[in-house]
């Protein structure tokens, strides 16, 4: 349920007034559905679009909790201009009888998700980077981006927000299970975990079993890994070393030219397809 703010002499709320601005800002037949393929996620659907006014494709994201409307806008809107994250290209509301009402984010195309880490330096905490939030799109120069989507769940970092439900996820960091506040280090631990996924790394086992999964890893990563991939394990462990001493992103790329010799990890990404992957 959204908090609103009572006022006086029946005087709409700030919750009604936004609200009516959202409707307000609706144009109608302007973002046309072009597929009828879509994904779901706990909160949303997102849908392409073709924008009729610019003549170009975007995702449209529809939701129906306010709360988690304004919470993504924020983000949005701070991130503004931001080359790491998707461009904001219109929100507003519209009526989907009898009573309720979509809250509508339009956003970019940023590519085809694999299922950056957040901006830690804008003040939010992403809490949700998992391999169907980070993706990745060929440009038209032949580099790929890769870019984080999806902050329906984000929460500013200062103060630090304690977990109010259960959030013992695939991604989440074991101190997130544990109940510890979010931290910009805990989004650089789910970062990590999705090269798990890319490399068919699978230390957390039985969903049921993720606590102790993740904290019998923590314990000792480097089990779970080869000579080619043992750099993952040490990344993970100089993120965890980094909690008490501040984040250090010069000794992580440090790392990350040790773990590929002769390739710069700042500089644009070259791939090749092998086996269709």
């Amino acid at each position: 349920m959204s908090q609103q703010t009572t006022t006086s002499n029946n005087a709409p709320t700030n919750d009604e007034l936004l609200q009516n601005q959202l409707i307000a800002r609706y144009e109608l037949g302007r973002f046309v559905s072009t597929s009828n393929l879509f994904e779901t996620g706990r909160y949303f659907i997102v849908i392409p679009v073709h924008d009729s006014r610019t003549k170009t494709g975007h995702v449209l994201k529809s939701q129906t909790c306010l709360d988690t409307f304004k919470r993504e806008l924020e983000v949005f809107q701070r991130m503004r201009g931001d080359s790491h994250f998707p461009h904001l290209v219109d929100y507003f509301g519209f009526f989907n009888p009898p009573n309720v009402i979509n809250y509508c984010i339009v956003m970019t195309i940023e590519g085809e998700s694999i299922q950056k880490l957040t901006g830690g330096r804008l003040g939010y905490c992403h809490r949700d980077i998992h391999f169907g939030n980070v993706t990745i799109k060929r440009e038209s120069d032949g580099c790929l981006t890769v870019k984080l989507i999806n902050f329906n769940g984000a929460v500013r970092l200062d103060p630090p927000s304690y977990p109010t439900g259960v959030m013992t996820t695939w991604q989440a960091s074991w101190q997130v299970c544990e109940g510890m506040p979010y931290t910009c280090y805990d989004n650089l631990t789910s970062a990590v975990f999705i090269l798990f996924k890319v490399r068919t790394i699978d230390p957390f086992g039985n969903p049921e079993q993720l606590k102790e999964s993740k904290k019998s890893f923590d314990e000792n990563p480097n089990v779970w890994f080869e000579d080619d991939t043992i750099w993952i394990a040490e990344l993970y462990a100089q993120i965890q070393k980094q909690r008490s001493c501040r984040v250090n992103y010069i000794a992580l790329f440090q790392m990350l030219e040790t773990a590929v010799p002769g390739i710069d990890p700042l500089s644009p990404m070259n791939y090749r397809l092998t086996e269709n992957y």
